[in-house]
């Protein structure tokens, strides 16, 4: 247990520790790669700025406007052509040569360039290298060679007339990787004769960005292209990866968008880093139409060794400290845990009832008050223990006793409660027969009040049947009447046909009439004789329509006539269901008399049945209730019964345990 309370907390300690640390060390990192990455790129554009000062002053040189005014002379007088190479295998041209070289030699050497182009301003001829390489003499303007880097490095500095340079590219003729710097030179006149192109070295820009001071084993730093194509080798590669390695991370890809950021993610390896990256800013310092990536970076594992390295040292200190820990944690188990083992020893017998065994521990610290208290507990239990041990001999003699007396007291009850309920019995009989007595009484008395009821009901019914057949009488009275007026207006309906089928009759005679006119008038009478038709055709059907109205009119009469019969034979079906039905409610009201005064014997007779029934109740009540009690006396006398026998047991077996303890 010591050792565990000693070890959680270095464990703890180590966890916040080494994350402390890691996040310190992660932040510095950063910092410095930061710090690092900004000062790579300053020294980039301070060195460039330097190469085009550099450049600047040879252009503006004596030497090198007396040079390249004796290489155009020599252009001019039959050295070139516009469109075909420059000549550099003449005595002549080795002659100018040989007088020119020696200045741009040293001056190659002592400025670090790689090498030294002039180039014609007209027709793009390189007129002169330091290195006298196979680019020497070939026309920029024509051929295979009018779309390599230099070739676009002579187009911009003649259109601009302004110092430029251009990425690094593959110099065909060469097979070099190479970046240039140009600028125009003037003659003393101030006219464009000529472009003057310095390669950058390699070398140069690698010594910048391999000085790996603050980066530890595995930091470095690179540039990489618009292209993702690294600017400048590899730490981790012996053989060149400018325009070879492609780096194609979250940072590149940040980066080129003009972002500046630092982060842990992969780099170009696959490997996990630290990584910062920023633009070096060409375009703002020297207005060129490329960008250089700065990238900083340096392994994740080489950051977090140290906060590991402070790791496994609390884990050692640790360590160290726990087995300190326990070696005084197992000494002073040894010097506290011997009395206590002797006192759990006791107690073990103590529990087993054994209340001999001596304390033999004599300390002035805290065990030994322990001890003390257990010396006095066990002189205490054998007093209690022998005092209990008197108690129970004496309880185990009373309760036999007790036992006996309450075995002859249940016996006398259980005989009484047998007699109490054979009484009972012959009680609840009684009350049966009375019960179902009085039961028949209600039944009856029920009966004659739903008779009763009945008639009442079948006497109101009559009543409102008579009351029913006189509405009913009324009615048919009121029918009869309608009927005969429905009857007469038939009749004035008929003498109305009559008078338009009459009038039918004249309007066809005047149309036969008009017809016959219209004949005699000739073409004049045409509109007459039509009207005279239409006429006549309206007549005609006015009178079938007056002869279907009438045969209609006829049926209604016929129907009326009958109405008017079924009435009559109605009302006197009327007048005799009137009649009966009175004799029969002077039937029903008779028999609802005689069923009165039934009810009323039935009732009283009812009445006595149940007052019979409610003494024998009360009877069987009481004797219930005698029942009960002698049950409950019996009850409880068997409960002391089992009580006794119960303590009887319960003292034998106090006399047993206290017999197990050795006083």
């Amino acid at each position: 247990m010591f050792l565990l309370i000693s070890i959680i907390p270095i464990a703890i300690i180590d966890v916040i520790s080494n994350k402390s640390a890691g996040k310190a060390l992660k932040n510095s990192d950063f910092n410095q790669l930061q710090s690092v990455g900004n000062h790579m790129s300053e020294r980039i554009i301070l060195f460039l700025g330097r190469k085009y000062r550099d450049i600047a002053v040879l252009a503006k040189a004596q030497n090198t406007v007396e040079a390249f005014n004796k290489l155009k002379e020599y252009h001019d007088n039959g050295g070139a052509t516009p469109l075909g190479p420059f000549n550099v295998n003449s005595e002549r041209y080795k002659k100018i040569y040989s007088e020119i070289d020696p200045f741009f030699r040293e001056y190659l050497d002592a400025y670090d360039f790689t090498d030294i182009y002039f180039i014609c301003a007209a027709h793009g001829h390189i007129m002169y290298t330091v290195s006298e390489g196979v680019d020497l003499g070939i026309n920029l303007s024509t051929g295979k060679y009018k779309d390599i880097g230099l070739a676009k490095l002579w187009k911009n500095v003649v259109q601009t007339q302004e110092p430029t340079m251009i990425d690094f590219n593959y110099h065909e003729p060469t097979g070099e990787t190479a970046s240039f710097i140009g600028t125009p030179v003037f003659d003393n006149d101030g006219k464009l004769i000529s472009v003057l192109a310095l390669q950058i070295s390699t070398q140069r820009i690698n010594n910048i960005m391999t000085n790996y001071t603050g980066l530890g084993e595995t930091g470095e730093t690179y540039l990489v292209g618009d292209d993702y194509l690294m600017r400048s080798d590899s730490r981790f590669s012996e053989e060149s990866t400018i325009l070879k390695t492609k780096v194609d991370t979250e940072s590149t890809r940040l980066g080129l968008k003009h972002q500046t950021g630092i982060h842990v993610t992969k780099d170009y390896r696959d490997v996990s880093v630290l990584s910062f990256y920023d633009h070096i800013g060409l375009n703002e310092s020297f207005g060129l139409d490329f960008e250089w990536l700065m990238v900083a970076e340096i392994d994740e594992a080489e950051v977090v060794l140290a906060a590991t390295q402070l790791r496994n040292q609390i884990l050692i200190i640790g360590f160290l400290m726990a087995l300190l820990v326990a070696f005084f944690a197992v000494w002073f188990a040894r010097y506290f845990t011997k009395p206590i083992v002797q006192l759990k020893k006791v107690s073990g017998f103590l529990a087993n009832g054994d209340l001999t065994q001596k304390i033999e521990i004599n300390r002035d610290d805290e065990i030994g008050v322990l001890a003390d208290s257990f010396k006095a507990m066990q002189k205490n239990l054998r007093k209690q223990f022998s005092e209990i041990k008197e108690g129970v001999n004496t309880l185990a003699s009373s309760s036999s006793e007790i036992l006996a007396t309450t075995s002859q007291i249940a016996a006398g009850t259980a005989e009484a409660a047998s007699s109490i309920s054979e009484t009972s019995a012959t009680v609840e009989e009684v009350c049966q027969a009375a019960q179902l007595s009085t039961d028949k009484a209600k039944n009856i008395s029920e009966g004659a009040k739903q008779t009763v009821q009945v008639t009442t009901t079948g006497q109101k019914a009559v009543e409102k049947t008579i009351s029913g057949m006189n509405d009913i009488r009324e009615q048919m009275a009121t029918i009869a009447n309608t009927i005969v007026n429905l009857s007469e207006q038939s009749q004035l309906i008929g003498s109305i046909i009559a008078s338009v089928n009459d009038v039918a009759d004249q309007s066809n005679l005047l149309a036969v009439n008009a017809a016959i006119e219209a004949s005699r008038a000739g073409e004049q009478g045409k509109g007459f004789s039509v009207v005279a038709q239409e006429i006549k055709t309206m007549a005609e059907q006015s009178k079938k329509a007056t002869a279907q109205v009438r045969g209609i009119l006829n049926e209604i009469q016929k129907a009326t006539s009958a109405a008017v019969m079924a009435t009559e034979q109605g009302s006197k079906a009327v007048e005799i269901g009137v009649k009966q039905s009175l004799e029969a409610g002077e039937s029903i009201r008779l028999l609802s008399e005689n069923t009165n005064e039934a009810m009323h014997a039935t009732t009283q007779i009812a009445a006595s049945s149940q007052q019979q029934l409610v003494g024998m109740e009360q009877i069987g009540l009481a004797m219930e209730s005698i029942k009960q009690a002698g049950m409950e006396n019996a009850s409880g006398m068997k409960q002391s019964k089992d009580t006794a026998q119960d303590l009887n047991e319960l003292g034998l077996k106090l006399k047993q345990i206290v017999e197990l303890y050795k006083l």
